[in-house]
C-alpha cells in the first residue's frame, strides 16, 4: 500500500518551501537546452510508452527548456507538460523527487524510489486533483522489461492495454519495441532500409487482402450494384492500421446524381449503409501477421509524427493498384467502380480523390460528371 498521508505531507512541504526548491535548483544550473516540446523525463523509456521520440534540441529560444547541473543531471524542466509549469528535481541516494509548480502553486509531486541503482517505483500525487497513483518498474538483469500500473486494473477490462507495458530489445540490447497490455505495438524502432522493405511487403499484402474484401462485399450485396469501396481513415493512428471499408451502393449514387448533390456528397461514404462495412481485423479475411506488420509500420511513423501522411500515402497506393484491375467479371461492381481513401472532410474538388485513381478510370468518372474537370 502507498501511504497517502505521507504524500499529503510531502505535498504541503513542497508548497511551503516553493521558493527554496526553486532557488536551490536555479543555483545549481550549468547549462540549458531549448526544445519545441518534451525531450526529457526521469521515467525510463517514457517516450516509447507515449509512442513518440524525444524532441530535438533547437538553437532558438523557446518557452520549453531543460537545465542541468555540473553532474549533467536534469534539475529544471520548463513548460514541457503544462503552460507555465516548472518542475524542480532533487537527487538523493535512494530516491529522486520532482516537484511541478504552475505559477508558484504545486501541481504534482513525483517520488522515484531507487533500489540497487535502478528506479523501481514512481509514486505521483496530484495536488490539483487530490489523486495518488503509482507504477512499478520490473527488470530482468539490467533491462527494464515491464511497467505495471495497478490503478488501471478493473473487471471490465476496458483499460487492460494500460495495466502493463512491455519492452523488447534487439541483440545489441537496444530498445526495439514497446507493447501495451494487450501486446499491441505502441513504439517500434527500425533502420530506414528495413522500413522500406516492410512497407513494400505490407503494400503487397494489403492489395491481396483488399481483393478478398471486395470479393466478400460482392457476396454480401448479392444483387445490389457497388460503385466504390471507401477506405475510411480518421485522425487516430489505430484507424490507419485498422480502417473501415465502406461499400458505396449504386442506387444511392443514382438518387444523389438525380437530386444534383455536390461532389463531396456523392463521394461521402457516410451516406451509405453501415451494415455492409468490412474491417481488416476480421480474422476470416486477413492474415493476422499482415495486420501486425502494418501496425509496426504505422507506429514507426507515429514515432516521428509522420503517421498520417505516410499512412494516407500507403493506402492511396494500395487503392491506385486495385483501380488498375479489370473487374468486368464481377457483375456486382459497376463499370466505374473504384477504391479510394476517404476521410472526414475529403476535398474532392481540390483533387484529393484523384490520388487513388489511374488516369483511364479518372477520365471515365469525369465523362459521367462524377468528379470535377480541372
Amino acid at each position: 500500500m502507498v501511504d497517502k498521508e505521507y504524500y499529503l505531507k510531502l505535498s504541503k512541504e513542497a508548497q511551503d518551501n516553493y521558493k527554496f526548491y526553486k532557488e536551490e535548483a536555479e543555483s545549481s544550473i550549468c547549462r540549458r537546452e531549448y526544445t519545441i516540446s518534451k525531450r526529457y523525463d526521469i521515467s525510463p523509456y517514457w517516450y516509447g510508452r507515449q509512442s513518440t521520440v524525444p524532441e530535438e534540441i533547437t538553437e532558438e529560444e523557446t518557452d520549453t527548456y531543460y537545465e542541468f547541473d555540473n553532474h549533467d543531471r536534469l534539475r529544471i524542466s520548463a513548460c514541457d507538460e503544462l503552460i507555465d509549469g516548472y518542475a524542480y528535481t532533487v537527487y538523493e541516494d535512494n530516491r529522486i523527487i520532482t516537484r511541478l509548480y504552475v505559477r508558484g502553486v504545486l501541481d504534482s509531486i513525483k517520488e522515484y524510489l531507487i533500489y540497487d541503482g535502478f528506479i523501481k517505483r514512481c509514486i505521483e500525487y496530484s495536488a490539483r486533483n487530490d489523486k495518488l497513483q503509482y507504477e512499478d518498474y520490473i527488470y530482468e538483469g539490467e533491462r527494464l522489461i515491464q511497467v505495471y500500473q495497478p490503478q488501471y486494473e478493473s473487471n471490465s477490462g476496458y483499460f487492460d492495454h494500460l495495466v502493463r507495458t512491455y519492452f523488447e530489445y534487439d541483440e545489441k540490447g537496444i530498445l526495439s519495441r514497446v507493447l501495451d497490455g494487450t501486446k499491441g505495438v505502441i513504439y517500434v524502432m527500425m533502420l530506414a532500409e528495413d522500413v522500406a522493405l516492410l512497407r513494400e511487403e505490407v503494400k503487397k499484402g494489403l492489395i491481396a487482402a483488399l481483393r478478398e474484401i471486395i470479393g466478400n462485399v460482392s457476396r454480401v450485396l448479392v444483387d445490389r450494384s457497388c460503385c466504390f469501396l471507401a477506405i475510411f481513415l480518421h485522425d487516430e493512428a489505430h484507424t490507419v492500421y485498422s480502417p473501415i471499408f465502406q461499400p458505396g451502393l449504386q442506387n444511392i449514387r443514382d438518387e444523389q446524381v438525380e437530386n444534383k448533390k455536390d461532389y463531396e456528397t456523392i463521394w461521402n461514404s457516410g451516406e451509405h449503409p453501415g451494415k455492409y462495412q468490412q474491417e481488416l481485423t476480421d480474422q476470416e479475411l486477413t492474415d493476422q501477421e499482415l495486420i501486425q506488420k502494418l501496425r509496426n509500420l504505422i507506429m514507426f511513423w507515429h514515432n516521428t509524427d509522420d503517421w498520417w501522411e505516410e499512412g494516407m500515402k500507403l493506402w492511396q497506393e494500395v487503392a491506385y493498384s486495385l483501380n488498375e484491375t479489370n473487374w468486368s467479371e464481377n457483375f456486382i461492381l459497376t463499370e466505374d467502380f473504384i477504391v479510394f481513401v476517404d476521410r472526414e472532410g475529403l476535398e474532392v474538388t481540390n483533387g484529393e480523390l484523384e490520388k487513388s485513381i489511374p488516369l483511364v478510370k479518372l477520365e471515365l468518372l469525369r465523362s459521367k460528371g462524377l468528379v470535377p474537370v480541372h
